[in-house]
């Protein structure tokens, strides 16, 4: 089906508008899904030029996927918004026409601003650590450290270069993959960290390939499907020839997007057969965890044995990511593993799960409105007055930071990843 038949499916009835984090920020009509759709509709209608105004309309979506969730007669609108910014891509035209990434700045000067906030941030993490094939390359240029409160710490030895292979036991009753990802390896090592102990205590032996890259979602999202495809190639080389049970991710978006490799690949011959591979074997570690290792029982012992000693509760406030509950369907397996956790308390935010307004690359060219959309989350997390908000994918994890520190409470609320806290009780009280 085309794109244009897809679109005529839309009927305008509205229900997107109910659930668009950026139509419930701005209000405008071009800010929600059938508003985009009508405007792709007309300039395809009239076969122009894109203008610089599609353009606009293109990049301020987030691709969180609330819409394709509510909608009445299932259109694609996520899938919609990609493939028009693919072809913006293939026609020179694309959302990062002149916005200057790494290979530019490498090129230019550093504001003093930059330099004062973190210098020797900004030079581990362009010019020493982070590979410019990393996603992260897409959040975090010029502007990123000039805007923000909060200046995320980078790992000088990162997980892939830390972790060491484990003999394998004999006894082990299962075998993971275990892809990282850009925002565990750079950014968050404790949360992979937390998931090699984890499954070493549940007797499960992990494989963690040294060539795995990138998982391409910021380069696919943006358009190029070029660098993309490339990214696949390398991870599909790095996992396909593995015998293993399932590959495991930390981060939701990471594992949305090799979830859906093969559906996204299944016109490149070349791709389609390891990345089809891939997504038949990815799953969430936290919903693995629980699913698949009872990982709650585990927990649950641990914790009847802990309140006896400790009477102390941490109360924490659970962030659900739109590319796991949303894109994967996963929401419950957290929550309940969550509250297996000896000395936590889990404190649902009312009203009901919301993006935080991160979206890669819609962080940087939409920065205040991502902040307005952030704000809003806020609120709703800090209801429950939490001493940590805990999520499962790193880019919420960044955005969530940014949100404490605004509030002024770094220091006073934790932001972290809710195998952090499972890594924890398994480590003992010496951890904690």
């Amino acid at each position: 089906m085309s794109n244009n038949e897809t679109m005529n499916r839309c009927i305008r009835c509205g229900r997107c508008m109910a659930v668009c984090p950026v139509y419930q920020t701005t209000f405008h009509e071009a800010d929600v899904a059938r508003g985009r759709l009508a405007v792709l509709e007309q300039v395809n209608r009239l076969a122009g030029p894109p203008t610089q105004r599609m353009r606009e309309i293109l990049s301020r979506c987030l691709l969180c996927g609330a819409c394709d969730e509510v909608c009445a007669n299932k259109v694609p609108v996520t899938r919609i918004i990609q493939e028009n910014r693919a072809a913006l891509v293939r026609k020179r035209r694309g959302l990062q026409a002149g916005y200057p990434l790494v290979r530019s700045l490498r090129t230019g000067g550093v504001a003093g601003e930059i330099v004062s906030k973190g210098g020797a941030l900004f030079e581990a993490l362009f010019c020493r650590q982070i590979p410019e094939t990393s996603g992260l390359h897409l959040r975090f240029p010029l502007s990123f450290f000039s805007k923000r409160s909060t200046i995320p710490s980078i790992a000088w030895t990162t997980f892939l270069k830390n972790c060491r292979p484990q003999p394998e036991a004999a006894a082990r009753r299962m075998r993971v993959g275990f892809f990282v990802g850009c925002g565990a390896n750079y950014l968050f090592p404790d949360t992979a960290a937390s998931l090699v102990r984890i499954l070493n205590e549940m007797g499960v032996d992990t494989v963690i390939p040294q060539d795995q890259g990138c998982c391409g979602l910021a380069a696919f999202v943006s358009g190029d499907t070029d660098a993309a495809r490339a990214l696949a190639m390398r991870n599909i080389e790095a996992f396909a020839a593995l015998e293993v049970d399932a590959v495991l991710s930390v981060c939701a978006s990471c594992g949305a997007h090799l979830q859906e490799m093969g559906r996204i690949y299944q016109d490149d011959p070349m791709l389609e057969r390891g990345a089809r591979w891939i997504s038949r074997k990815h799953r969430d570690a936290m919903s693995f965890l629980m699913e698949e290792l009872s990982l709650e029982s585990y927990l649950r012992q641990r914790s009847a044995a802990a309140a006896e000693t400790d009477g102390s509760l941490l109360r924490v406030a659970y962030h659900d990511p739109c590319h796991l509950r949303i894109a994967q369907g996963v929401s419950d397996a957290p929550r309940r593993m969550i509250k297996a956790v000896p000395g936590v308390q889990l404190a649902d935010p009312p009203p009901k799960p919301m993006c935080c307004g991160h979206g890669g690359d819609f962080n940087l060219l939409h920065f205040a409105l991502s902040m307005d959309i952030l704000d809003r989350r806020m609120d709703d997390l800090l209801k429950v007055e939490p001493d940590a908000i805990v999520t499962g994918c790193t880019g919420c994890l960044l955005q969530l930071s940014e949100g404490v520190g605004r509030r002024g409470l770094s220091g006073k609320v934790s932001v972290l990843h809710p195998l952090v806290l499972v890594g924890k009780a398994i480590a003992g009280p010496e951890s904690a």
